[in-house]
């Protein structure tokens, strides 16, 4: 693969079926509000925030919350949202290779479905900015797609760029590559942060759930919680 190769392209919401199950917090994002306490002086990023599912979470605790997405139609979203709840948070249009928000900022950046959405150079870049906008001891959870070295792309209706890259064809995420990480590449990539927490999910889905589970991998990801050294 050309790691010059840049395509960063946002969800088109106006298709999902169901927007309301994009409303619904991620649990153990959830749970990281007990980690911040009870400071409310405390500064979170939202790292594409869709269509603001854990920007309202953590601004209706009463937290300093700031978020972006590449999605015109995720950002109308979320201040609606926002609107209507009468919360505040600063909402902006924009990549996640230069994020505009000062160095040394931010308690805690979130970041779910997000940051393997590009060619491994850009990731490398987005991973770069979080750790920049980090304040000492501030926190990065996300999530990030994987798969064994040895497991190779079957789905002929994606367009595979190399073995750890694929460009998605039709739906909400047409034209969005995926980066898929090696265990190898975590290491590499989070090598200025501290890890806390590591931990793989496989998803299945029906049908054929039972044959799934016996003949195959599912979906594979990895839950991610890093600290910014002091």
């Amino acid at each position: 693969m050309n790691n010059k190769n840049s395509i960063q392209v946002g969800w088109k919401w106006e298709e999902v079926n169901d927007i309301n199950e994009w409303k619904k917090p991620d649990g153990p994002v959830m749970r990281l509000s007990y980690s911040l306490g009870s400071d409310l002086n405390k500064k979170i990023y939202d790292l594409g925030c869709g269509v603001g599912r854990h920007t309202i979470y953590f601004a209706r605790l009463g937290y300093q919350v700031s978020a972006s997405d590449i999605s015109e139609e995720a950002i109308k979203e979320t201040k609606k949202w926002l609107n209507k709840e009468g919360l505040r948070a600063d909402v902006q249009q924009g990549r996640m290779t230069k994020i505009n928000q000062p160095d040394n900022t931010f308690d805690l950046v979130i970041s779910m479905n997000v940051i393997h959405h590009a060619f491994k150079n850009d990731v490398i870049k987005t991973i770069s900015e979080i750790h920049r906008i980090l304040k000492p001891r501030g926190i990065f959870y996300g999530t990030i797609k994987t798969k064994e070295k040895d497991e190779v792309f079957t789905n002929k209706t994606n367009v595979i760029v190399d073995d750890q890259t694929i460009i998605l064809k039709g739906g909400v995420e047409d034209g969005i590559p995926h980066f898929f990480f090696h265990k190898e590449d975590i290491i590499e990539f989070f090598k200025d942060f501290k890890f806390e927490s590591l931990v793989y999910t496989e998803l299945y889905f029906p049908p054929n759930l039972e044959e799934k589970l016996l003949s195959q991998k599912g979906s594979g990801y990895y839950r991610i919680q890093v600290r910014k050294p002091a």
